[in-house]
Protein backbone atom coordinates (compact mmCIF):
# COMPACT_ATOMS: atom_id res chain seq x y z
CA UNK A 1 0.00 0.00 0.00
CA UNK A 2 1.51 3.27 -1.13
CA UNK A 3 2.08 5.83 1.76
CA UNK A 4 0.80 9.03 0.85
CA UNK A 5 1.13 12.24 2.34
CA UNK A 6 -2.07 14.57 3.09
CA UNK A 7 -3.05 16.54 0.31
CA UNK A 8 -3.18 20.26 0.76
CA UNK A 9 -6.85 19.70 -0.69
CA UNK A 10 -7.48 18.25 2.85
CA UNK A 11 -5.48 20.87 5.05
CA UNK A 12 -7.40 23.09 7.11
CA UNK A 13 -8.95 26.18 5.43
CA UNK A 14 -8.49 28.25 8.53
CA UNK A 15 -4.79 27.66 9.03
CA UNK A 16 -3.81 25.83 5.46
CA UNK A 17 -1.51 23.16 7.15
CA UNK A 18 -2.47 19.80 8.44
CA UNK A 19 -5.55 19.68 11.02
CA UNK A 20 -4.04 18.73 14.05
CA UNK A 21 -6.55 18.22 15.92
CA UNK A 22 -9.94 16.57 16.66
CA UNK A 23 -12.87 19.11 16.49
CA UNK A 24 -14.83 17.04 19.47
CA UNK A 25 -12.26 16.11 22.55
CA UNK A 26 -8.97 18.17 21.03
CA UNK A 27 -6.94 14.68 20.83
CA UNK A 28 -3.42 15.81 18.80
CA UNK A 29 -3.81 13.61 15.32
CA UNK A 30 -0.51 14.17 13.89
CA UNK A 31 1.28 11.01 15.49
CA UNK A 32 1.87 7.98 13.68
CA UNK A 33 -0.88 5.51 15.17
CA UNK A 34 -3.85 8.17 15.26
CA UNK A 35 -6.40 7.42 12.91
CA UNK A 36 -9.27 9.97 12.10
CA UNK A 37 -11.55 11.67 8.75
CA UNK A 38 -11.01 14.91 7.45
CA UNK A 39 -14.61 16.03 5.85
CA UNK A 40 -14.45 19.14 4.03
CA UNK A 41 -17.56 20.86 2.07
CA UNK A 42 -16.94 23.28 -0.94
CA UNK A 43 -18.99 25.63 -3.09
CA UNK A 44 -17.99 26.32 -6.37
CA UNK A 45 -19.52 29.50 -7.97
CA UNK A 46 -21.05 28.84 -11.80
CA UNK A 47 -18.70 30.49 -14.23
CA UNK A 48 -16.03 31.00 -11.90
CA UNK A 49 -12.80 29.46 -10.51
CA UNK A 50 -13.83 30.76 -7.21
CA UNK A 51 -14.17 28.02 -4.60
CA UNK A 52 -15.62 28.43 -0.87
CA UNK A 53 -14.62 26.21 1.70
CA UNK A 54 -18.19 25.84 3.57
CA UNK A 55 -16.75 23.92 6.31
CA UNK A 56 -14.04 21.53 7.28
CA UNK A 57 -13.16 19.76 9.78
CA UNK A 58 -10.63 16.37 11.61
CA UNK A 59 -12.67 13.98 14.12
CA UNK A 60 -10.66 11.03 15.62
CA UNK A 61 -12.44 7.47 15.52
CA UNK A 62 -13.40 7.61 18.83
CA UNK A 63 -15.35 10.53 18.37
CA UNK A 64 -16.17 9.33 14.37
CA UNK A 65 -18.00 6.15 16.41
CA UNK A 66 -20.09 7.81 18.83
CA UNK A 67 -21.17 10.29 16.58
CA UNK A 68 -21.83 7.30 14.14
CA UNK A 69 -24.10 5.68 17.25
CA UNK A 70 -26.19 8.68 17.10
CA UNK A 71 -27.61 7.87 13.92
CA UNK A 72 -30.79 6.58 13.60
CA UNK A 73 -30.55 2.97 12.82
CA UNK A 74 -33.19 3.65 10.28
CA UNK A 75 -31.37 6.30 8.61
CA UNK A 76 -27.56 4.37 8.97
CA UNK A 77 -29.81 2.01 6.82
CA UNK A 78 -30.77 3.82 4.54
CA UNK A 79 -27.54 5.62 3.92
CA UNK A 80 -25.70 2.26 3.33
CA UNK A 81 -28.60 0.76 1.10
CA UNK A 82 -28.16 3.80 -1.03
CA UNK A 83 -24.35 3.50 -1.24
CA UNK A 84 -24.40 -0.60 -1.76
CA UNK A 85 -27.26 0.12 -4.68
CA UNK A 86 -25.38 3.56 -6.51
CA UNK A 87 -21.32 2.70 -5.73
CA UNK A 88 -19.28 0.48 -8.35
CA UNK A 89 -17.40 -1.81 -5.60
CA UNK A 90 -14.69 -2.68 -8.42
CA UNK A 91 -14.00 1.05 -8.72
CA UNK A 92 -13.99 2.05 -5.23
CA UNK A 93 -11.47 -0.50 -5.26
CA UNK A 94 -9.53 0.76 -7.64
CA UNK A 95 -9.21 4.10 -5.94
CA UNK A 96 -6.77 2.26 -3.69
CA UNK A 97 -4.47 2.77 -6.34
CA UNK A 98 -5.12 6.00 -7.67
CA UNK A 99 -3.60 9.03 -6.73
CA UNK A 100 -5.41 11.35 -3.83
CA UNK A 101 -6.21 14.15 -6.10
CA UNK A 102 -7.45 11.79 -8.77
CA UNK A 103 -9.78 9.98 -6.52
CA UNK A 104 -11.86 13.44 -5.54
CA UNK A 105 -11.81 14.89 -8.98
CA UNK A 106 -15.24 13.22 -9.82
CA UNK A 107 -17.93 11.98 -7.34
CA UNK A 108 -17.64 8.73 -6.49
CA UNK A 109 -21.76 7.81 -6.75
CA UNK A 110 -22.49 9.57 -9.61
CA UNK A 111 -19.47 9.84 -11.52
CA UNK A 112 -19.83 13.76 -11.79
CA UNK A 113 -16.54 16.35 -12.68
CA UNK A 114 -15.80 18.75 -9.40
CA UNK A 115 -16.01 21.73 -11.46
CA UNK A 116 -19.41 20.86 -12.23
CA UNK A 117 -20.59 20.24 -8.97
CA UNK A 118 -22.25 23.21 -7.57
CA UNK A 119 -21.38 22.28 -3.99
CA UNK A 120 -19.45 18.66 -3.04
CA UNK A 121 -17.86 17.21 -0.19
CA UNK A 122 -15.03 15.70 0.38
CA UNK A 123 -13.60 12.64 2.84
CA UNK A 124 -10.03 11.44 4.01
CA UNK A 125 -9.78 8.68 6.45
CA UNK A 126 -5.82 9.40 7.92
CA UNK A 127 -3.50 7.75 10.01
CA UNK A 128 -1.02 10.38 12.05
CA UNK A 129 0.56 12.74 8.47
CA UNK A 130 -0.79 10.02 6.03
CA UNK A 131 -3.56 9.58 4.32
CA UNK A 132 -4.97 5.71 4.95
CA UNK A 133 -5.21 4.06 1.22
CA UNK A 134 -7.32 1.31 2.56
CA UNK A 135 -9.99 3.33 2.55
CA UNK A 136 -9.28 5.73 -0.15
CA UNK A 137 -10.15 9.88 -0.04
CA UNK A 138 -13.80 10.29 -2.05
CA UNK A 139 -15.79 13.00 -3.39
CA UNK A 140 -19.38 13.29 -3.24
CA UNK A 141 -21.60 15.34 -5.61
CA UNK A 142 -24.09 17.71 -3.68
CA UNK A 143 -26.41 15.92 -5.80
CA UNK A 144 -25.92 12.47 -3.59
CA UNK A 145 -26.11 14.93 -0.56
CA UNK A 146 -29.99 15.53 -1.98
CA UNK A 147 -30.75 12.22 -2.20
CA UNK A 148 -29.64 11.11 0.69
CA UNK A 149 -31.36 13.78 2.57
CA UNK A 150 -35.02 12.36 2.44
CA UNK A 151 -33.40 8.99 3.57
CA UNK A 152 -32.77 10.92 7.33
CA UNK A 153 -34.87 10.50 10.05
CA UNK A 154 -35.97 13.69 11.97
CA UNK A 155 -33.76 12.54 14.91
CA UNK A 156 -30.45 11.66 13.06
CA UNK A 157 -31.19 15.44 10.77
CA UNK A 158 -31.02 17.00 14.19
CA UNK A 159 -28.34 15.41 15.48
CA UNK A 160 -26.42 16.45 12.85
CA UNK A 161 -27.72 19.86 13.04
CA UNK A 162 -26.24 20.24 16.62
CA UNK A 163 -22.86 19.34 15.52
CA UNK A 164 -22.85 21.79 13.29
CA UNK A 165 -24.20 24.36 15.20
CA UNK A 166 -21.80 23.38 17.60
CA UNK A 167 -18.55 23.81 16.16
CA UNK A 168 -19.43 26.02 13.12
CA UNK A 169 -20.94 29.63 13.01
CA UNK A 170 -23.94 30.00 10.89
CA UNK A 171 -23.57 29.79 6.86
CA UNK A 172 -22.70 33.89 5.46
CA UNK A 173 -26.05 32.40 3.19
CA UNK A 174 -28.47 32.43 6.22
CA UNK A 175 -30.90 34.40 3.80
CA UNK A 176 -31.47 31.28 1.67
CA UNK A 177 -32.72 28.40 3.05
CA UNK A 178 -29.93 26.02 3.88
CA UNK A 179 -30.50 22.05 3.99
CA UNK A 180 -29.11 20.17 6.87
CA UNK A 181 -25.31 19.14 6.06
CA UNK A 182 -24.77 15.16 6.02
CA UNK A 183 -21.92 14.24 7.50
CA UNK A 184 -20.37 11.01 6.28
CA UNK A 185 -17.98 10.07 8.71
Amino acid sequence: MNDHEIPKEFYSFETNTPFERCIECNKYLLDSETEYIIEKAIKNYEGYSAKDTVFDYAICMKCADVMRKEISKESWESMMRYFQENIDVTGRLEMQDQSPHENIKSCMVKKTNVDDCREYQIYAHCKGEKLNMENPPYMISGEVMEELLPLLSDKTIDEMNGFMNKHFSPDPSIMEPVPPRILLM
